[in-house]
């Protein structure tokens, strides 16, 4: 199982989005696109997916752009994923019928259920870059 690109990308997004939350500061797509390493308009894309969820607000004009919907203490990666995925991670059919379909799919659902979990318990606040330690590892407790 792989999270799509994109979602990792909305994350990261964020994450940025998350440093500047305090100031207040609006967002350019460029600079946010150059501070990940991404295209202006993909991360267009992604924005857009996440607005609806007020994950994140637009600003039109000469000083538009994005900030934080609010507070990143507030917002979970769980909520990040589900407005680019959707409620469940891992979707499962009833199969077709077979003998064990049922207790495989339970077990599909159990294991949906314990990664939204983990994902809940992960602020936005976690994920903001140290600029002076970029690239280090965390501990999760998950």
């Amino acid at each position: 199982m792989r999270l799509p690109l994109k979602t990792e990308y909305a994350c990261q997004v964020m994450a940025q989005l998350a440093r500047t939350y305090e100031n207040g500061e609006v967002r350019r797509v460029e600079e946010l696109a150059e501070a990940e390493g991404l295209s202006p308009n993909y991360l267009v894309q992604i924005l857009t997916q996440l607005r609806p969820m007020g994950l994140v607000i637009s600003k039109r004009g000469k000083n538009g752009g994005y900030l934080l919907g609010r507070d990143p203490k507030t917002i979970s990666l769980a909520e990040i994923v589900s407005a680019m995925e959707g409620e469940d991670l891992i979707e499962s059919s009833s199969g077709n019928g077979g003998k064990s379909a049922a207790k495989v799919n339970q077990a599909w659902n159990q294991v949906n259920r314990n990664l939204r979990s983990a994902l809940e318990a992960i602020s936005l606040t976690e994920l903001i870059p140290d600029e002076s330690n970029a690239g280090t590892e965390t501990d999760w407790v998950i």
